[in-house]
């Protein structure tokens, strides 16, 4: 054996020692195993806000159950040459999700995780409008409601900072897939949160 092929053995050999070292420190994330309440908003794709709880049942896995409520409104007026014609749309929308989440990244103050949200909500939406009958616009105020469902794989991270352990503020971006039944849309979404672990 020649001594560069010693050396590089060698080098090899301390490598990897390091590495398995490396791998049986345990770096212990400040919450695992408490649970946080707190806030959770979107504020890109849509805005919606809610109220959230956040459990780490150990270092690496999570679950998150949130409740939303949001309600919009917008004057606009369609004048085209529509059979219908409306104008004050409005509509409101509970939602409840659910999370589920896997750190493969774990720091003293902070965590890396990628996680999947699924959750169901209901959805009212109404607006003051004219329909054409064939003869003649007929006024009125149209309403209709339903479920909604939305699916979202997510990637995300969560600090806390060295004086308050108990608070953690969590960065989120993933891709919301909404089934309302004909209608179905998606967006990329962007949220924040915070929670108090007790």
């Amino acid at each position: 054996m020649t001594i560069k092929k010693a050396m590089l053995a060698t080098g090899f050999a301390l490598m990897f020692g390091m590495g398995t070292v490396a791998a049986t420190e345990r770096t212990e994330a400040p919450n695992a195993g408490k649970l946080g309440l707190g806030y959770q908003g979107m504020f890109a794709g849509n805005l919606l806000q809610g109220i959230s709880g956040r459990y780490w049942v150990n270092n690496k896995v999570g679950t998150e159950l949130n409740l939303f409520y949001g309600k919009a409104k917008q004057d606009i007026y369609d004048g085209g040459f529509e059979l219908i014609h409306y104008d004050n749309p409005q509509g409101d929308l509970l939602l409840v999700t659910a999370k589920v989440l896997y750190s493969p990244v774990v720091k003293t103050q902070s965590r890396f995780y990628v996680g999947l949200e699924g959750g169901i909500g209901h959805v009212n939406f109404q607006h003051d409008g004219q329909i054409w009958n064939g003869t003649q616009w007929i006024d009125g105020v149209y309403k209709d409601s339903g479920k909604v469902y939305v699916v979202s794989p997510l990637i995300g991270s969560e600090f806390n900072l060295s004086g308050i352990p108990e608070l953690g503020f969590n960065f989120e971006a993933g891709y919301k897939l909404h089934f309302a039944g004909p209608i179905n849309f998606d967006y990329t979404s962007v949220s924040f949160g915070a929670h108090y672990y007790f």
